[in-house]
């Protein structure tokens, strides 16, 4: 009898612990936490299976597989496919189903030897060329309508984990194979869902994504939905992978100080003249230009000022921790690219300074400008930018309003034709609302009265203001805005705004407090956990409703980890510790996101993805705050006194 895997987390549970997942049998590999128990196999078959397929390739001669191997292998549904990589070409593949896996590896090696392109290959250097082997170990019949990407069930598509072998009427089957959305950047059911509709004639007779999903879905197809078992090779030595990426991960300390400094390094190395960062890259495109902004040209590409400003922080978070200068010298350079966009107004008979690009001048912009100031300040007691941060507190102030509220745009092209909004409706805040910007305001102005040697009177007023702001963001906000809150909480910057404030004692009020550690919690409530993840790098994602992609988040990490330093501060020992337990989780699931040597393969050009972390776990996209809110956070957690025990 066929035992199909798609099976419920505690069956899984009860597979591998009864002793059934073992080499040699038609038992499958599991996908949830339980894969780390498979992990421990002992891997050297299919080590000696990838030298023997190399020499194969490389002279035509048969293999022959004599040790058994830890892979399941079901000749009646077991495709097996091997996928070449080597950095400037695109990825060679042959697929193939023969009674056995010797048979089926044979005919690959034969068929791949055969096309146009395998010259191109330098299959002879272990280190140029790398190898992907991937088998299929589970399928099952689903029809398209009950295929699902947000509910876990047997039905469920998950990016990574799950392909899709469709059967037409006639003909041969077409295959999506489980790692195609990684090497391919999909996660998205539209995504995938066209990429296989371009295998079949579909995607002849239409261009439109939506057209050709509707024609897939009525097509006279049969769908299976799959699962695999891969490795990738790297030298002499191979790794298995999960979701497309090398696994286990190493989660030692030594590797999260690696990760960090060499993502904030990429973040140098694409530094330019004017210290602007480089803002998006996809590896899979192998394009600067930003999804968002697809037909910007390559001498006009957008640019963010707000991620510009946490770019730096970053840098200057690295000094910090490393105290290597060229982290300093880095973050200097890059306040250039703030100094330049500053614009002047007057308050007052006074001098003030706003942050204005691509014609817009946000709260957030001046408020995180602000901070990336402080911050270079704050390690090196240099005075040359006191009069600017000066007249950035000023605008920043001017931006509260009679009743607490943070004004979201000082100047916007679409509201009050491009002119200042000095007073502004209640429609025209609500249109202009932000989660994000109130808290980098109050950030730069925490920082600001803490730090500087500034009058009595003055520490006061910006005191006085920032109170009545947060008064209104803990308290009448969520009221007068209730449709903008969701069941995961986003706002991490005003939870590191409270608690640079609490060093204040003025400060510390029981609203504040109780806000960082109920959206703390509340995050924490949203985050899968090893017991309720189905799958294996799962654990420390969050999620809006159970069900959702697991979303690796940094800036919602940085939220967290102010939480931690804030109960340390305040001694609570309990809170502390749970806080500590969970942001350890959060941070594993980080790495994830991190393009080291081994899981880059796919790309183009791997070198220039070395160290950046990724946007999510399939999506082969990377943006300057992608890496900023990441490394600041693993950076705070290096730094973090650890709880009492």
């Amino acid at each position: 009898m066929k035992i199909f895997l798609f099976r419920s987390f505690t069956i899984l549970l009860l597979v591998v612990y009864s002793g059934l997942l073992c080499a040699n049998t038609n038992t499958t590999i599991p996908q949830d936490a339980a894969f780390s128990v498979w992990l421990e196999k002992d891997f050297s078959p299919e080590k000696n299976l990838f030298t023997k397929l190399r020499h194969g390739l490389i002279t035509g001669e048969p293999l022959s597989i004599i040790e058994p191997v830890n892979i399941p292998f079901d000749p009646s549904y077991a495709i097996v496919g091997v996928t070449l990589f080597q950095t400037g070409n695109q990825p060679l593949r042959y697929l193939s189903k023969r009674g056995s896996l010797e048979l089926t590896i044979n005919r690959i090696i034969k068929k791949l030897r055969q096309r146009n392109r395998f010259s191109e290959f330098d299959i002879k250097n272990d280190t140029k060329t790398r190898i992907l082997l991937e088998i299929i170990t589970e399928e099952l019949p689903v029809d398209f309508n009950d295929i699902t990407f947000t509910a876990f069930s047997s039905n469920r598509f998950e990016p990574g984990i799950t392909g899709l072998r469709i059967k037409p009427q006639n003909g041969s089957s077409i295959h999506f194979m489980p790692t195609d959305s990684a090497v391919y950047s999909h996660m998205s059911a539209r995504q995938v869902f066209n990429a296989i509709a371009k295998k079949t004639p579909i995607g002849k007779i239409t261009n439109k994504i939506s057209e050709r999903i509707n024609m897939l879905k009525h097509a006279p197809y049969e769908f299976f939905l799959t699962k695999s078992v891969a490795f990738i090779s790297e030298g002499n030595a191979i790794t298995p992978l999960f979701r497309g990426y090398p696994v286990p991960v190493d989660s030692s300390k030594e590797n999260f100080f690696n990760s960090t400094k060499q993502s904030v390094d990429w973040l140098i190395d694409n530094m330019d003249s004017e210290g602007k960062f480089l803002y998006y890259y996809d590896g899979i495109e192998d394009t600067i230009v930003d999804h968002d902004h697809p037909n910007r040209s390559k001498d006009n590409l957008y640019y963010n000022s707000l991620r510009h400003s946490g770019g730096t922080i970053t840098l200057l978070r690295m000094y910090e921790l490393s105290k290597d200068k060229k982290y300093l010298t880095a973050g200097k350079q890059s306040l250039n690219f703030l100094l330049k966009n500053l614009k002047q107004r007057e308050i007052d008979g006074e001098n003030a300074y706003y942050l204005f690009y691509n014609n817009k001048s946000k709260l957030g912009g001046t408020g995180v400008g602000l901070v990336a100031f402080m911050r270079y300040y704050m390690l090196t007691g240099d005075d040359s930018y006191n009069e600017i941060m000066a007249g950035m507190v000023r605008h920043l102030l001017s931006r509260i309003d009679e009743n607490g509220e943070f004004i979201g745009y000082y100047i916007h092209p679409q509201f009050n034709g491009g002119n200042p909004l000095d007073n502004p409706s209640n429609e025209t805040k609500k249109q202009l609302f932000s989660f994000y910007y109130p808290g980098e305001a109050l950030m730069g102005l925490a920082l600001y009265a803490r730090e500087m040697p500034i009058s009595a009177a003055e520490k006061s007023t910006i005191k006085q203001s920032s109170m009545k702001a947060m008064d209104w963001l803990v308290s009448i906000r969520p009221k007068k805005y209730p449709e903008f809150f969701k069941p995961l909480p986003s706002d991490g910057w005003l939870m590191q705004a409270i608690e640079e404030w609490s060093m204040d004692p003025d400060f510390m009020k029981k609203p504040y407090i109780d806000f960082v550690f109920n959206d703390a919690k509340q995050m924490i409530s949203h985050m899968y956990k090893k017991e309720s993840s189905p799958y294996y790098d799962y654990p420390g994602a969050f999620y809006y409703n159970y069900g959702d992609h697991a979303y690796v988040d940094g800036a919602r990490a940085e939220g967290l980890i102010a939480a931690y330093y804030l109960a340390k501060r305040l001694g609570n020992k309990e809170l502390s510790q749970y806080l500590f337990s969970n942001i350890e989780t959060v941070a594993k699931s980080l790495l994830y996101t991190y393009n080291s040597k081994q899981s880059s393969y796919m790309y183009i050009h791997p070198e220039k993805a070395l160290g950046a972390f990724r946007f999510k776990y399939t999506r082969q996209w990377m943006r300057v705050d992608s890496v900023q809110h990441t490394a600041c956070f693993l950076i705070r957690l290096m730094l973090a006194p650890p709880p009492e025990k």
